[in-house]
């Protein structure tokens, strides 16, 4: 019985000690250093715009303006789409690019029953 007593007695004390300056020991949280305060933005940052940018010119258009010389193969007229007619001595490319099958001078021609469509023609020079 005097072991039980001694064991309760000093879990008793344990529980009530004092630190050697009479005080009960101190909170872990009051012995923490003090925090540094920190300077947060004052202004939000700004967020990343999805505009900005934009393609570059395809450079479509007429190459070899008419009444000037064309040589096999040149290109003559570079589109999107058929905005010009393929005429005589003249081929499509599968862009729609006109160029010149022979050699020759450029002439446009513009339908007589429709104003919108153009042909391209190769007029060749003997």
């Amino acid at each position: 019985m005097s072991r039980r007593m001694t064991m309760a007695t000093s879990a008793a004390t344990a529980r009530f000690t004092l630190s050697p300056f009479g005080t009960p020991p101190p909170n872990p949280q009051q012995c923490a250093p003090p925090q540094i305060s920190i300077r947060h933005a004052t202004k939000k940052a700004g967020g990343s715009s999805s505009n900005g940018r934009d393609s570059a010119g395809r450079r479509l258009g007429i190459k070899v303006w008419p009444g000037t010389m064309a040589k096999p193969g040149s290109i003559i007229v570079r589109q999107r789409g058929e905005k010009f007619l393929v005429g005589e001595n003249v081929g499509m490319g599968r862009d729609h690019t006109i160029f010149a099958l022979v050699a020759g001078r450029v002439r446009l021609e513009r339908s007589l029953k429709n104003h919108k469509r153009n042909f391209v023609h190769v007029v060749p020079e003997d």
